[in-house]
């Protein structure tokens, strides 16, 4: 019995910190007066910038090796940062990296890791290194970037970088406020491609990915 009384608290505090229904798109984007003034309707609003942001530190703050630290940004489909927290001890290369995450989920509508699989040679990369540039936007060949979409439509971008599971924290964030979301990439797929070590020497989901 008293087995049962803890399954069923933690089962509570499952479903109280995880969104068990979509968000409508409605709730995510901005409201009609501010797209009258910016004419654009479809692109994530401040409120739930800021709770993908919390999220992702909460995410940090849990981990059981201790908290992790975490470069965040949140983007609008043009590329322009809604939100971004950089959290202590985060070293230079994993803020910009962060940043570029998010561009390249942006530019490629698909995770940042999925875009290292799907170009797993350094040939392919070299050639693709330049993409994005002259358009604020990024190819980084690392996971932790991950579109942000909505009921069908792309509304914005979260790219996470300078921690130990930069995609994981993504993840975590978009599926406790947006409710449930798409599969990540298989872990031969992350943090470089076709097993490649992720920056810092880690690999995998697991590994430092920067």
């Amino acid at each position: 019995m008293k087995k049962l009384v803890i399954a069923a608290a933690a089962l509570a505090i499952t479903s109280t910190a995880y969104a068990q229904t979509p968000m409508p798109l409605s709730r995510a984007v901005v409201s009609d007066e501010v797209a009258g003034r910016t004419l654009m309707k479809m692109q994530i609003n401040a409120t739930v910038a800021r709770q993908l942001v919390d999220a992702c530190l909460d995410f940090a703050k849990s981990q059981p090796n201790g908290p992790g630290t975490y470069a965040i940004f949140v983007l609008t489909p043009t590329g322009d940062i809604v939100d971004a927290h950089v959290m202590d001890g985060v070293l230079p290369i994993g803020v910009e990296t962060g940043l570029m995450k998010a561009q390249t989920a942006l530019y490629a509508r698909t995770p940042s890791s999925e875009v290292a699989s799907r170009f797993p040679t350094l040939e392919g990369r070299a050639i693709r290194m330049d993409l994005g540039r002259e358009k604020g936007l990024s190819y980084y060949f690392v996971g932790g970037g991950l579109p942000i979409v909505v009921e069908n439509q792309l509304i914005g971008a979260i790219g996470v970088g300078g921690g130990n599971m930069d995609e994981m924290c993504a993840y975590t964030a978009l599926t406790k406020v947006l409710g449930p979301q798409k599969p990540l990439p298989q872990p031969a797929a992350r943090g470089g491609g076709a097993g490649a070590p992720a920056e810092g020497g880690g690999r995998g989901r697991g590994g430092r990915g920067q």
